[in-house]
């Protein structure tokens, strides 16, 4: 029973790590470009904990203005509506802009992979 619930969580891990790279490789592997957009709106979602809110950005990269909604919910809406911010998105993917966010996903990937290290350390004896 050990070793299956230690093999279920390797098998998690790689899903989880496959799920995060298979959005984030344009950004990984193309160059990036930078623009300035403004919040013009927030979107409300409800879920079991109650609201919360997802900044809407508008720019122009220099071929349409764009319209992208935020990735990341919190539970007030931030930034304020009319503030400008900088965005990042692999070139000729405009859809994909978002806030730079380095330091997050550094700690999520670097989460993921220690935990697959150590479950593939107990999974091979090491441990």
């Amino acid at each position: 029973m050990e070793a299956l619930l230690l093999w279920l969580s390797i098998a998690l891990c790689l899903f989880s790590l496959w799920a995060l790279l298979r959005h984030d490789w344009l950004r990984m592997t193309r160059p990036r470009r930078r623009v300035l957009a403004q919040v013009v709106e927030h979107r409300m979602t409800h879920d079991g904990d109650g609201r919360s809110y997802a900044a809407r950005y508008r720019f122009h990269d220099g071929a349409a203005q764009q319209e992208v909604t935020d990735q990341v919910r919190l539970n007030s809406r931030r930034p304020p509506v009319g503030t400008v911010i900088e965005l990042v998105f692999p070139e000729g993917h405009p859809e994909l802009a978002r806030p730079a966010r380095p330091l997050t996903w550094c700690t999520v990937y670097l989460a993921l992979f220690y935990l697959l290290g150590v479950l593939g350390a107990k999974a091979c004896g090491f441990i």
